[in-house]
């Protein structure tokens, strides 16, 4: 009797319990199930602590760890930009010195789940929709993602991500050389992640620009390295980032005549049937008609250069003579005044490291490795000339002997000749020539007057040089054989038609014992 009520009180039990559970689902089935809430955080909560650095792309700084952040509109997405390095302070035994440009490139910003990405397409090949082929035209080309960071804040308009691996690492850009080995033996070392910070921070509504200090440690004894080099353990290196927009004109590529010496963005056609598929824009700037019914016209947008305030004063008149002076070569494609010249004042708001500007440059280096240096960067996609610079150095014009083995520069000029095709040692080379004529010029006995005109010469020829290679011209190494031994000799004809064919050449100074013999030292 006890085991019936106590099965029949458990089937009781077990009824119950199952008609709660019953229950249990039935008014869960009946509660609206409420929204999830958006826990991610706002831009604004992650700022607070932060300087704005409003511009293309804002950038927050916070004022307390120096810790940056990058904001991404949603409307850059799966959009082109342009990246642009160089290096505003450095050290020659590694290959990085103060104006040496580094190559633009194309990349894209893009979203994948909570992740915010940078990639670099290749840019190298072309196919021609109208070919069947170019629908495979990402096959075995590859696309590089150098950064995928992820996203801290949003808010209904933008995504704010960490900004360290954009512009404290070495992804957008490699800072450190990759040559086998650098100068004598130099070695930069590791980079360290607690040393290096972003120093500066400028902002435009068409450019953001963040200059970066990389330290780099050689542990124990440190590396060998010239007077300049305070302590070969601890190297610091001045690195300035750019992104720009990419240009919305009318621009046209040129494709490059092999007959003319131009720098050039290498393409390759991937459609076409030649057995030399070259799509090759050489590299020049955007100059428009402002009339374009007149045979001459001044450009609607001239080049524009600027002479930097540290140029010393005595100099200023023979480097604007030089830089105008192509101005000959510009009417004769139709344009007045394509080039224009101004001097940056003392009390300028810019310094020469900003990419707006076209700056010819000064420095007085200890151990420079030219004497003039004009390199130019580009739009990948065009050819077109985006900006430019010209870096002269002071021990050009003095002529004075380097006192750390003066007869052995050939190693150092290869590696950096060798690693950047807009390395020019044109300068250095006059360099030299401007050391000894000045000794020869005291036992020929010459007068001030003619020792000027050597100096004005030598110092118009350089910057005729220089500016050229930032118009996208290349070098010329046969441009000295237009004239005869003979010829040189003859003013009229010197006068009239110069030593050179080429400004690009690199000519040796035509410097004569004799006095009455004498015509141009350069062209």
């Amino acid at each position: 009797m006890k085991k019936a009520s106590l099965l029949f009180i458990s089937v009781i039990l077990l009824s119950c319990s199952g008609q709660s559970q019953l229950f249990g689902k039935k008014k869960k089935n009946t509660v609206k199930t409420e929204k999830k809430k958006d826990k991610s955080k706002k831009i604004k909560d992650i700022v607070k602590s932060c300087k704005k650095h409003d511009g293309l792309f804002p950038i927050y700084q916070d004022t307390i760890t120096g810790e940056t952040y990058i904001e991404i509109n949603k409307e850059q997405l799966n959009k082109e930009f342009i990246y642009f390095s160089y290096v505003e302070n450095g050290i020659v035994e590694a290959g990085l010195f103060r104006g040496s440009y580094r190559s633009s490139r194309i990349f894209e910003v893009s979203k994948s789940f909570n992740r915010i990405e940078f990639s670099f397409p290749n840019t190298s090949f072309y196919f021609d929709t109208n070919n069947a082929i170019s629908k495979s035209a990402e096959a075995n080309i590859n696309k590089s993602l150098f950064v995928s960071e992820k996203i801290e804040a949003k808010n209904d308009n933008a995504y704010l991500i960490k900004a360290k691996s954009l512009f404290l690492d070495e992804n957008i850009a490699r800072i450190k050389p990759n040559y086998p080995s650098s100068y004598k033996g130099f070695k930069l070392g590791s980079l360290s992640k607690d040393k290096s910070k972003v120093e500066s921070i400028r902002n435009y509504p068409k450019n953001t620009d963040v200059r970066t200090q990389y330290v780099y440690e050689n542990k124990g004894k440190g590396s060998r390295g010239s007077s300049a080099t305070t302590d070969g353990r601890f190297i610091t290196i001045t690195y300035h980032h750019s992104i720009l927009e990419v240009p919305q004109n009318d621009f046209k590529p040129r494709f490059d005549d092999p007959r003319v010496g131009y720098f050039m963005t290498q393409i390759n056609d991937m459609t076409s049937e030649s057995p030399t598929p070259y799509r090759d824009m050489i590299h020049r700037w955007n100059l428009v008609k402002k009339n374009p019914e007149q045979a001459i016209s001044e450009p609607i947008e001239p080049i524009t250069w600027w002479i930097e305030n540290t140029t010393p004063l005595e100099l200023r008149p023979i480097i604007k003579e030089g830089i105008e002076t192509w101005n000959q070569a510009f009417e004769k494609a139709g344009f007045k005044n394509a080039v224009v010249v101004n001097i940056q004042p003392d009390d300028a708001d810019w310094d020469a490291g900003d990419i707006r500007y076209n700056v010819l440059r000064w420095t007085s280096s200890p151990t420079p490795p030219f004497g003039g240096y004009g390199p130019s960067f580009v739009n990948p996609r065009t050819g077109q000339i985006l900006g430019a610079d010209i870096m002269l150095e002071y021990v050009y014009i003095l002529g004075r002997m380097r006192q750390e083995e003066y007869f052995d520069i050939a190693g150092e000029q290869q590696i950096f000749a060798e690693n950047d095709p807009h390395f020019c040692s044109a300068g250095a080379h006059m360099q030299h020539e401007v050391l000894f004529a000045k000794n020869a010029m005291k036992m020929a006995d010459l007068t001030g007057i003619e020792k000027n005109a050597f100096l004005s010469q030598s110092l118009k020829r350089l910057v005729l040089h220089e500016v050229g290679h930032t118009l996208g011209l290349n070098h010329n190494m046969k441009g000295s054989s237009i004239q005869s031994l003979e010829n040189i000799k003859n003013k009229k004809i010197i006068d009239e038609i110069g030593l050179c064919n080429s400004v690009m050449e690199y000519p040796s100074i035509n410097f004569a014992l004799d006095k009455t013999t004498q015509t141009k030292y350069y062209d």
